[in-house]
């Protein structure tokens, strides 16, 4: 079995805030025992993270949360797209068209939908605006509006969370309040 994450990404964060609130969310998960307070080598690559705390299974699904090897929460603070590894589409929220899959090769999506990708990627990437153009009905629109399944987010902040279980809804209405009412969006993938 592979490792897998979970993330939640805030819609609403401003990138100005996004340093401020990732303080308020891993103070707050310290103080309910979700995770330790020390900073460790708990997730995949370099970076540091806090593991597991005696009470993270509040947050989940499951009854535990395994620990040990990459298992600890980690913020992200940047503009990102936060996707699943399994294939997805996009549903125009003008005109309802959906994006196609490619039938084969490398393309996720039929040629005719690659501006779609090149706009997010763009984004991604610091020169883009945030919204992409339907090849069908010719509006933009921004990527919080487009329907994206399995979720897709765009956001300046994000937790993700190495090989835990999925989170439950009650943590993830706990979480929101503790970001002033804000839209989080979630999905767990494997890698």
């Amino acid at each position: 079995m592979g490792d897998a994450y979970v993330w939640v990404a805030d819609l609403d964060a401003r990138p100005e805030e996004a340093a401020v609130l990732a303080g308020r969310v891993m103070d707050w998960l310290e103080h309910q025992g979700i995770v330790h307070g020390e900073l460790t080598n708990c997730l995949l690559g370099d970076e540091l993270g806090r593991p597991p705390g005696p009470h993270a299974a509040r947050a989940v699904t499951e009854n535990e949360v395994t620990v040990g090897g990459a298992c600890g929460v980690g913020m992200e603070i940047e503009r990102r797209v936060y996707v699943c590894a399994d294939l997805w589409t996009a549903t125009c929220p003008h005109c309802g068209a959906t994006t196609e899959p490619a039938d084969s090769g490398p393309d996720m999506w039929t040629r005719a939908w690659a501006p779609l990708l090149d706009d997010l990627y763009a984004w991604f990437g610091g020169t883009g605006p945030g919204s992409g153009t339907c090849v069908r009905c010719g509006e933009r629109s921004g990527f919080l509006a487009w329907k994206i399944d399995p979720p897709v987010a765009v956001a300046h902040l994000g937790m993700v969370l190495w090989n835990w279980p999925p989170l439950s809804e009650p943590f993830l209405a706990e979480l929101a309040a503790v970001l002033g009412g804000h839209r989080l969006v979630t999905a767990r993938t494997t890698v």
